[in-house]
């Protein structure tokens, strides 16, 4: 009778027995079966949810009997242990759950190994319902995530990572007025990267001229365009109010007069790059072959994708 009492006793106490939970994951024993620990764990709290109904019910006849305790009062009680018993086994199952996705233990012979194994299986269980789905949650989102081609990365060197930086302002532009026009957004890119040095020319910076698009014109108002070097000493350039204007005003002349045709070319960025080398868009000799090795370099045919 002792002895029964003592182990139900120890198993009492395991709610409020100190563990260190340090000590509990470095001695936990091997990685059993899931189905092991399931039906371990399983019959191990019937078992002693059982035997401590029964000693609830014997303990209240002995009261009973001796008129300490009424019969409604009895019930009472018997129901919240009934109550309790029910979220214990829930309990179990919703740990057991995450016990199997992390792995855990066997509980080992002896109390006192069952209270720190219990214990550990309680701390896997915790990392598994937070850590892990929230480390889940960040997987699938870097995969849902689309990756940026044009980011900068550590090992560019200045030029790119000013020259991407330029593809991330004006990219969206460029695809706008792709859709807009026909223009492949790689090819206008592509020339604005090479006509303004990525934005930093004295053109891009003064006049918002982003395609060193030239004015003809002989009676032009004054801040319509700007004197500046290039083949002869006398070339004006146009000025725009910003740097969208200058994108916006390629495209009308890219799709208006000789440079019409190129249209034809859909996003076949060479044929673009020659057809307008070939049409007199820049003396350059090797202008058409800097744009495509300019396309070819930074990617920029990503761009022409339809989204």
């Amino acid at each position: 009778m002792n002895s029964a009492k003592t182990n139900d006793f120890t198993w009492y106490n395991t709610y409020t027995h100190r563990v260190d939970v340090g000590q509990a994951m470095r001695d936990r024993p091997p990685v059993r079966s899931e189905k092991a620990f399931r039906r371990a764990s399983l019959a191990l709290i019937c078992r002693r949810l059982w035997s401590g109904l029964r000693k609830v019910v014997v303990a209240y006849r002995q009261r009973l009997e001796y008129g300490a305790v009424g019969e409604v009062e009895l019930f009472r009680w018997l129901k919240i242990l009934l109550v309790a018993a029910i979220l214990g086994l829930l309990l179990l199952k919703n740990v057991s759950f995450h016990v199997r996705r992390d792995a855990s233990v066997l509980p080992p012979e002896g109390a006192s190994g069952l209270v720190q194994t219990h214990t550990a299986a309680i701390v896997h269980a915790e990392w598994a319902e937070h850590g892990a789905a929230s480390f889940s949650a960040a997987l699938s989102a870097e995969e849902e995530a689309p990756r940026d081609f044009f980011a900068e990365l550590p090992t560019d060197d200045p030029t790119t990572r000013q020259a991407k930086a330029y593809i991330r302002r004006f990219r969206k532009v460029a695809r706008t007025e792709m859709q807009k026009f026909g223009i492949p957004a790689s090819v206008k890119m592509a020339q604005a990267l090479v006509e303004s040095r990525a934005g930093s020319s004295r053109l891009a910076r003064e006049n918002n001229n982003h395609f060193g698009i030239k004015c003809f014109s002989k009676s032009c108002k004054k801040g319509h365009c700007s004197n500046f070097s290039d083949d002869h000493h006398k070339d004006f350039f146009r000025i725009y109010a910003s740097a969208w204007e200058s994108w916006r005003a390629h495209s009308l002349m890219l799709t208006q007069g000789r440079y019409r045709k190129l249209l034809a070319y859909g996003k076949d960025y060479r044929k673009w790059a020659k057809g307008l080398k070939d049409l007199g868009y820049a003396t350059a000799p090797n202008y058409a072959q800097t744009l495509i090795q300019t396309i070819e370099q930074y990617e920029l045919w990503r761009l022409d994708a339809d989204k």
